[in-house]
């Protein structure tokens, strides 16, 4: 009896486990049109303004403001980061100096 229920309790928690595979589905719509910033004046001549983008969070996307940053070293230029679309959704590729 004890190995029956085990057996039955084993057997329900892969059916579980299927169906909820199932039912999980992915999104392919890329996210909301970026936000207009106003951009404040630099802290110093160093500065460079980084955009604000969108990060996805689960099934929605968050955004996060632009700032200024520091640029490293020989650097001067900000190239931002942009979404592009592949065959499982929309991925965020990372902006970098240049």
């Amino acid at each position: 009896m004890k190995t029956k229920r085990n057996v039955l309790a084993v057997v329900s928690f892969v059916c579980m486990a299927l169906v909820s595979a199932c039912t999980a589905t992915t999104t392919v719509q890329g996210p909301p049109a970026a936000r207009v910033e106003r951009i404040p004046p630099p802290p110093s001549a160093r500065h460079v303004w980084v955009p604000g983008h969108y990060v996805r969070r689960g099934r929605d996307y968050r955004w996060v403001g632009g700032s200024y940053r520091p640029a490293p070293g020989r650097y001067t230029a900000w190239s931002p980061g942009h979404w592009q679309q592949t065959r499982r959704g929309p991925v965020w590729v990372e902006g970098h100096w240049q």
